[in-house]
């Protein structure tokens, strides 16, 4: 299944991932930015200024890692960042 991910100023990204991803995008995205916020558990995805984190500087493959390798580690089925999706969107996430 395809998600949208609209992160502003036009800049659009596609994801493919499970269908459980899109049943519970809600609390998926929600609990993303709980994470991508948390500076104790995102280590990554911080824009710098003088060597100090001072926010969140992420797009959909923040997203696709997190979905991989936090939220659903266990699970078989794997979200990926897609160029040019074949299929329309399930839904649109807006960040």
């Amino acid at each position: 299944m395809i998600i949208k991910i609209n992160l502003g100023d036009n800049f659009i990204q596609y994801i493919s991932c499970s269908t459980k991803v899109i049943r519970k995008i809600n609390c998926i995205q929600r609990d993303f930015i709980e994470w991508i916020f948390d500076e104790e558990k995102n280590t990554e995805y911080w824009a710098l200024e003088n060597g100090k984190r001072i926010h969140p500087n992420y797009d959909a493959n923040a997203l696709v890692e997190w979905l991989n390798n936090v939220r659903f580690k266990r699970g078989i089925a794997k979200a990926k960042l897609i160029r040019n999706p074949q299929l329309k969107e399930k839904k649109i996430v807006y960040y």
